[in-house]
């Protein structure tokens, strides 16, 4: 049986850390640094760069529940921080200010150094490219191409990298999807329309019950995924793209839902949905699609020469039984 709540150092880990994002990283921050994005940051950029490092965030220990709650935590504050993207070298390698490229073509500017694969699911460490644009976000990215300069050969696991990279970025997003819920709920218990709240009508009301269901679904493959992790030192490639893949499908449906409760004041740069919505689309279009991953794991599942390859899946302690019908369909 497994305890998958986030343990108290993690939370007291969340606490703090909002406390600094709360100060240094509120919505009409991130709508003014979207100006700068194209040029470099600004000095409210380089406040937040001060606060969090001051904070420790990037001295963490290489502990999954640590550093997926802090995931978390910055997905919820929308922090341009480049923290989900340089923690999977800093755990595997040893490597800190490496951006992860690998199965990315775009990753955020700001560090100068790109892990990527090579050869036969080796690793190596390029150059960042010179250049940089904006994100549909409104982040500052720069983009991979297939012309890579001088690079050094690295030792490390390529699904390792995988696998904390779909578990951050997964946690970031469920952490910007829990947000964009509370925000649109909040709005539709405000807005009243014949004399109640909007929130009172089921066309709004259900809408927005799914997605936080499947957004918390999210939730708890992270926490799977954490746990399993804390207790055997890596973070399994199989729970993290379980993870990835529900928080991707989730967070999209919560920016569209949302979208649709605050109705035409959604769709306004004034109102905050959109710094929500237009960064987890852009998030979730930059994530590698975890359908591969997914599919390598049910044909393991279902041989039974390979199927107890797979342990921990929720209340199974290996693979999993197949119906009769299944086993004599083939």
């Amino acid at each position: 049986m497994f305890d998958e709540r986030w343990p108290e150092e993690a939370e007291e880990l969340a606490a703090a850390l909002e406390a600094v994002l709360v100060r240094h990283c509120p919505p009409e921050f991130l709508s003014t640094i979207e100006h700068d994005a194209a040029t470099g940051p600004g000095d409210r950029s380089a406040q937040l760069d001060s606060a969090v490092a001051e904070f420790g965030l990037w001295e963490l220990p290489n502990q999954p529940t640590l550093l997926t709650r802090a995931a978390v935590t910055l997905g919820a504050h929308l922090a341009p921080v480049p923290f989900v993207s340089a923690m999977p070298a800093q755990v595997v390698l040893g490597q800190a200010g490496v951006a992860n490229g690998v199965d990315r073509a775009v990753v955020p500017a700001g560090l100068a150094r790109i892990v990527v694969t090579a050869g036969n699911d080796g690793l190596e460490i390029v150059a960042a490219p010179d250049g940089r644009r904006r994100s549909a976000g409104g982040e500052p990215v720069v983009v991979l191409d297939g012309a890579r300069g001088q690079s050094t050969a690295v030792d490390g696991a390529a699904d390792a990298v995988r696998a904390w990279g779909f578990v951050l970025e997964a946690a970031r997003l469920v952490g910007a999807a829990q947000a964009l819920i509370r925000y649109g709920v909040s709005y539709v218990c405000d807005r009243r329309q014949f004399g109640v709240p909007v929130g009172s009508f089921q066309g709004v009301s259900h809408p927005l019950a799914d997605a936080a269901t499947s957004v918390q679904s999210g939730d708890l493959l992270i926490r799977h995924a954490a746990y399993l992790g804390d207790r055997d030192g890596a973070v399994p490639l199989f729970a993290a793209v379980m993870a990835a893949a529900k928080a991707r499908t989730a967070s999209r449906q919560a920016a569209a839902v949302v979208h649709q409760a605050l109705g035409g004041y959604g769709v306004t740069v004034e109102a905050d949905c959109q710094l929500y919505s237009r960064r987890i689309r852009a998030w979730t279009a930059a994530m590698p699609d975890p359908g591969p991953w997914l599919a390598e794991m049910a044909r393991t599942l279902a041989d039974p020469a390979t199927r107890d390859q797979v342990t921990d899946l929720w209340q199974f302690d290996r693979g999993f039984t197949l119906p009769r019908w299944a086993r004599e369909s083939g």
